[in-house]
This record gives C-alpha cells, structure tokens and sequence, in this order.
C-alpha cells in the first residue's frame, strides 16, 4: 500500500489541508525556525484546525491574518517585544484572539500578559498533543490556569479595582510630560527609546516613571498603560 509523501512546511508557508468552515484558522509567530515549523506541523494534523501560516516577522504575520481572517494569533512568549506586538496586533485585527505560547505559569509573567490584552495563553509544561485542544478551548472562551495564578489574578483584580478607580477619579495627578511618556509607553516604547523619542537622557526618562506609577499608585509599566487606555476609554464614553 502506497503512503502519501511528508507535509514540509516553509516559512510563511500554510500547512496543507482542506480549508472547512468551522476550523479554527491560525497563524503562528515565533523568530525560531524550529518552534513555529513543529508547531504548525503538529496544529496541521488536526481536522479542525486550519494553520494559514508560521511567521518569523510580526509585520508579514499580521498582514496574513488580516488578509485570511485568522481566528488566533498564536504568539511564541519568547519573542522580542512581545506585549508590544500584542497591542499591534490588537488594533491591526481586534476580532483575533491572541494566544502566547510557551508561557512559564507564574503569577507576574500572566499578569503582564493579560494587561497587554491577549485572550489566553499556553504554558510551558503543556504537551504538543495537547495543544490543539488547548487552543479549542480558548477560542470557546476557556482558560485552565494553575491555582496560584487563579488566586493572583482575582487579588490583582481586587486590589487594582479601587486603586485604579482612586487614580481615574483624581484631578490631573500627572504633568504634560508623565502624560507624554505615558502614552510612549502604552505604545510599547522601551525606557531608550523614550528617551531617544522625547530627546533626554535615560536617566531623566526613568525619573519621569517612577513618579507617573508612584502616582497612579501601580507598579509595573503594563498597569500604567493599561490604566490610562481605560481613562480614555472612559472619557470618549462620556465627553462631558
């Protein structure tokens, strides 16, 4: 009896397979050849999952997801830039559910995802014969977590709530330059590259963050843009 020949996939190159309505349409970002070829060869064998493409490079991965009206962006942890890609993607394509993978379940590492806006996320122990099933489940809106991360969340959540209501709800806690700085780092500006932007020094661009999250009582960069997204959002809800 004959066999069919191997699938080799190519970067960039869709995993061979009928295209059916209801499969879950996938593009997959990873700069490591190795991960995004095993990952889609893996996610292909699966009748309802439909991989469109493995990218190395964000901007011809989010071309292809557009352009095809992929389901999940499924994103590598490891890649450079990683939260910022997760807000590019986010505007690009807001109907795209963006799935980290190889994520190490501790409590910060989600965290900082969750405030960059992903849908859901694979960890780094899960199996690859588990992963198609995984991602079924978070396009349906389920995300199985350990219960340390569980309980983070919902203090995070907690506490974040009135400290995030108290720094909405004060007159103006930042000056122009905070604001300005704010906004670079919402749109995923590192620390040099502020400053390279705003032509001052580093050191005078980490003062400048210390003060905007002492003042907006948050800790990390993530839980400041995310606050002033939401003060936004807020204001263009009710202009008054």
């Amino acid at each position: 009896m004959n066999t069919p020949p191997p699938v080799l996939f190519r970067s960039g190159a869709p995993a061979a397979g009928p295209l059916t309505r209801s499969a879950l349409k996938i593009v997959i970002l990873s700069a490591v050849r190795f991960v995004r070829e095993s990952v889609s060869e893996v996610l292909g064998r699966d009748p309802g999952i439909a991989v469109l493409g493995h990218y190395a490079v964000l901007d011809k991965a989010l071309d292809h997801t557009v352009r095809r009206r992929a389901n999940i962006f499924l994103l590598d942890a490891a890649f450079v830039g990683g939260t910022s890609a997760v807000r590019q993607i986010r505007e690009a394509a807001p109907e795209v559910r963006v799935v980290v993978l190889a994520v190490i379940e501790v409590q910060e590492n989600i965290i900082s995802w969750a405030e960059a806006g992903v849908a859901g996320y694979i960890p780094s122990t899960a199996a690859l014969t588990d992963l198609a099933k995984l991602l079924q489940n978070i396009s349906n809106g389920k995300q199985a977590c350990s219960e340390k991360v569980a309980a983070a969340l919902l203090h995070r959540i907690a506490c974040g709530a009135s400290n995030d209501q108290e720094a909405l709800t004060s007159p103006s806690p930042l000056t122009p330059r905070e604001l300005q700085i704010l906004n670079l780092i919402d749109a995923g500006l590192s620390n040099k590259e502020i400053a390279r932007r705003l032509v001052i020094s580093v050191g005078t661009t980490k003062s400048h963050v210390h003060s905007l999250l002492g003042k907006l009582n948050v800790q990390r960069r993530g839980q400041a843009a995310a606050l002033i997204r939401r003060k936004q959002e807020l204001t263009q809800a009710d202009p008054r």
